[in-house]
C-alpha cells in the first residue's frame, strides 16, 4: 500500500442538546506534498504535517476513544500509521475526563459514567460527516471504532454491548475484584446520582463497521446477552499479565462471549498501559504508571507488531 504523509488538525464541536463540547484529534493521509515535522503531543511525541490538505477521495475513518482521564493524543503512534495508510482517524476527548478541556473540568465520577462517551462518539461521527471542513474525503459506508481501557469499552458500546451499572458495582465488590485497579475509581468516588434508563440504553451505531479494543475495561459490567447478541466484527487486544485489569474480567470475557470476536495475547510482561504513546512522564493511574514499563519490555517494538494487527485488521473489514 502507498504510504502518504501525515496530515493533524484539531476541530472543535459543541453538542448543544447534551451541552458537552467534543474536541476531535484529527489525522488524516495529507496530499503527497505534505511534509511532516516533529510534534510535541505533550504526553508524547509524533510527526506530523499540521493543516496539510487531506489527500484527494474518499477515506475510512477510524473513531478513536481514550482511557479514564486520558485524551486522544496518548494515542499517536497508531493513529499517524492508519493516517499514512489511508485512514482518517478521529479522536474524541470526553468532556469531563480529558485534561484538554482544562483541569478545572474533571469530574472523578465521569469514570462511573461510561455511557455518556458512546453518545459523544455518535455525536463526532455526525459532525464529521455533515458540517466539518473534512466531511467531503470521508466515505460513510467505511466506519471503525478504536479504543483503550475505558475507550475499548466505548467502542464495543457502539457495537451494541449494554451496560448494567448494578453488575459493575456487585463485581467490585467482591473478592475477585481485589487486584483489579479499575475498581479503584468505584472506591474512591462519592456515590454518583442514579443516571435512570440512560446507562442501559443501547448505544449501537449502525454506522460502525468494525471494532478494535485495546485491553478494554468495565468487562464485568457488560451484559451477557447484549455482548453474544453482538454482530459487528471485532478484534479485542489484552495483556495477559496484566498491572491493571484482571485479563479474566475484562479483555479475555469480551473475547468469550462476542461471537466470532478475534484476540490478540500479549503474554510477555506487558501492562495496562502498554498501549500509551512512548513517554517518559512519571504519571500513575491508581498507583500504576503510565510510562515505564516491566524490565524487558519494549513498548516501541509492541507497537510496531500491533500497528499491524489494527491496520490488518480494519483494512479486511473496512
Amino acid at each position: 500500500m502507498t504510504v502518504f504523509p501525515a496530515g493533524y488538525t484539531i476541530l472543535r464541536a459543541e453538542d448543544t442538546a447534551r451541552r458537552r463540547p467534543v474536541l476531535i484529534d484529527a489525522w488524516y493521509p495529507a496530499s503527497p506534498s505534505a511534509i511532516e515535522t516533529p510534534h510535541d503531543y505533550g504526553l508524547g511525541q509524533g510527526h506530523v504535517a499540521e493543516h496539510a490538505v487531506i489527500r484527494k477521495g474518499s477515506h475510512p475513518v477510524v473513531l478513536l476513544s481514550h482511557g479514564a482521564f486520558g485524551s486522544a493524543r496518548n494515542y499517536s503512534w497508531i493513529a499517524e500509521h492508519l493516517a499514512r495508510n489511508g485512514y482518517l482517524v478521529a479522536g474524541v476527548s470526553h468532556f469531563r475526563e480529558s485534561p484538554l478541556y482544562g483541569m478545572n473540568t474533571i469530574n472523578p465520577v465521569s469514570a462511573l459514567q461510561p455511557w455518556l462517551r458512546p453518545q459523544d462518539c455518535s455525536f463526532a461521527l455526525d459532525y464529521l460527516t455533515a458540517t466539518s471542513e473534512l466531511r467531503h474525503a470521508i466515505d460513510p459506508s467505511r466506519i471503525g471504532a478504536l479504543g483503550h481501557s475505558s475507550g475499548g469499552a466505548t467502542a464495543i458500546a457502539l457495537g451494541g454491548a449494554v451496560f448494567d451499572p448494578g453488575a459493575m458495582q456487585e463485581y467490585c465488590a467482591s473478592e475477585e475484584a481485589r487486584p483489579d485497579r479499575g475498581c479503584a475509581y468505584a472506591r474512591s468516588s462519592s456515590p454518583s446520582p442514579s443516571p435512570g434508563d440512560e446507562a442501559s440504553r443501547s448505544y449501537r451505531d449502525d454506522r460502525i463497521r468494525a471494532i478494535v479494543a485495546l485491553d478494554p475495561a468495565l468487562g464485568p459490567g457488560y451484559t451477557t446477552a447484549s455482548l453474544t447478541s453482538m454482530s459487528v466484527p471485532v478484534h479485542i487486544v489484552g495483556s495477559v499479565q496484566n498491572d491493571f485489569l484482571p485479563f479474566e474480567f475484562h479483555a479475555g470475557r469480551y473475547a468469550r462471549l462476542i461471537p466470532g470476536a478475534s484476540l490478540t495475547r500479549l503474554a510477555r510482561g506487558e501492562g495496562h498501559f502498554i498501549f500509551l504513546d512512548e513517554c517518559r512522564s512519571d504519571l500513575e493511574a491508581n498507583g500504576v504508571p503510565l510510562c515505564h514499563d516491566r524490565s524487558g519490555v519494549h513498548r516501541g517494538r509492541v507497537h510496531e507488531d500491533l500497528r499491524e494487527v489494527v491496520t490488518g485488521f480494519f483494512d479486511r473489514h473496512l
